[in-house]
């Protein structure tokens, strides 16, 4: 069985010592059990490494793309050209072939100081190939963060020589470590399970984040025993995951804000409603606690709530910190990272003295106040003699100026807000408003609004 790869290099008559230019050259490697395998192909230094398995039929053949009749000089090279030796080889028309080669050595077809010339390494895969006995996981020195593994066994380097050096390369293998985890969407906001395959080029120093569920691992490798059917494999005992990873997001709970509520200040508006949501890695995750408290008062927290999710009105202004921690069954591994600040507006207040109802449809129509954070409201109406024409607890809504369904007569009419502001202290308002419109001749007699 052979392998064909095309460089270009420069033969030469090892009579005469002459240099023949030629192009398209092709060198291929046969024989050995299965099919010899390029490892590597260094551009830089016109150099490819081939792995063989064994050296039973084992032959390089040199091909120019036309029956010249120019013989093939073959040389070796163990540490660096300059120090290669002529090697003896069979000719058949364009093809030469070095029977017998051996494997540690790097073989060519023409001067080492012609530009074109290109070079092949062989290496005998029997006498480096890995030998782990056993594999398993193992405790690190931070369990919730990344897992080890303990790899028993011998693994000898893959050393090759570049034509111009004499100092050792090393050809990496490939091992590969296959387990499975959970993967976090923050679009679907769920864990989902996922199959990992991590790369490792050194067995014995694997580590990887820990995973987020129990699984096995498996070890297999190296990249080039898989090639000529050899490659070990090892499964570990199931893994209990211990490491704990938490998301979080929160809820406007309030409705839309309504025109009248003061927007130039910055932060919510009292009374202000939230709903917090946790998720993690369950059932590893196992206890979920949210944490609610004010600018530099966390060791004084306003709410301490187990659970995933919490709801929470805010009725006083303040800058607040609302957490969540995440741990599994023994504590041994937690996430706290997740952590929401915002702020509740102070009060603000601005009470009208004058409306139109009627006047100009669609303008200052009611007595409406403009407001922010406070809570607890209370609004009244009376006429001149005291008597209650309106009542209202919403401070989004106000009094359209009608009695009955019908519109009150121009005049003067008192109102009395109360509330409680930010702070939870109790407020009270009161003044007069003045009611102007075109269509007094409707509305009620002043007899009538005194009753």
């Amino acid at each position: 069985m052979f392998v064909k790869r095309t460089a270009f290099v420069a033969g030469f008559s090892a009579v005469l010592l002459t240099v023949n230019l030629v192009s398209a050259q092709t060198y291929t490697v046969r024989g050995g059990a299965g099919l010899p395998f390029r490892a590597l192909e260094d551009t830089r230094n016109k150099l490819e490494v081939y792995l063989i398995y064994g050296s039973v039929g084992l032959g390089i053949e040199y091909t120019v793309p036309s029956d010249d009749g120019t013989a093939h000089q073959w040389f070796r090279y163990r540490q660096g050209v300059h120090n290669a030796e002529p090697v003896s080889s069979t000719q058949t028309g364009a093809t030469s072939t070095v029977l017998n080669p051996l494997p540690g050595y790097g073989y060519f077809v023409g001067l080492p100081s012609h530009p074109s010339t290109h070079y092949i390494y062989l290496i005998d895969y029997a006498t480096v190939k890995p030998s782990l006995t056993s594999f398993t996981y193992a405790s690190a020195s931070d369990p919730c963060g990344m897992l080890g593994f303990s790899v028993e066994g011998t693994v000898p380097k893959i050393l090759y020589y570049i034509p111009s050096s004499l100092v050792p390369s090393e050809l990496k293998r490939s091992f590969t470590l296959s387990y499975q985890t959970l993967e976090w969407s923050e679009e679907d906001k769920v864990f989902t399970r996922v199959n990992e395959d991590a790369s490792f080029a050194d067995p014995f120093s694997l580590s990887i984040p820990a995973p987020l569920c129990d699984t096995e691992f498996r070890l297999s490798g190296d990249s080039f025993a898989e090639h000529f059917g050899l490659s070990q494999e090892f499964l570990s005992p199931v893994y209990a995951a211990t490491a704990v990873v938490a998301y979080a997001d929160t809820v406007l709970l309030s409705p839309a804000a309504p025109p009248n509520q003061y927007s130039a200040s910055q932060g919510l508006s009292a009374p202000v409603s939230l709903h917090f949501t946790g998720r993690a890695n369950d059932p590893v995750s196992f206890l979920y606690l949210w944490t609610i408290y004010r600018e530099g008062e966390a060791d004084k927290p306003i709410v301490r709530f187990t659970g995933k999710e919490i709801d929470y009105t805010f009725t006083t202004a303040g800058r607040y910190t609302a957490t969540l921690g995440v741990s599994n069954r023994d504590g041994s591994c937690s996430d706290d990272s997740q952590q929401f600040t915002f702020e509740v507006s102070e009060t603000y207040i601005d009470i009208p003295n004058a409306f139109s109802p009627g006047a100009t449809p669609g303008v200052n129509d009611e007595f409406r106040i403009v407001y922010k954070s406070i809570t607890n409201f209370k609004g009244y109406i009376f006429n001149r003699w005291g008597n209650k024409l309106f009542y209202w607890t919403d401070p989004a809504v106000g009094w359209d100026g009608r009695i009955k369904g019908r519109l009150a007569p121009s005049g003067t009419y008192f109102y009395v807000i109360e509330y409680r502001d930010s702070q939870g202290r109790p407020q009270k308002h009161t003044g007069p408003v003045h009611l102007m419109n075109s269509t007094t001749s409707s509305a009620p007699s002043s007899d009538t609004s005194k009753q």
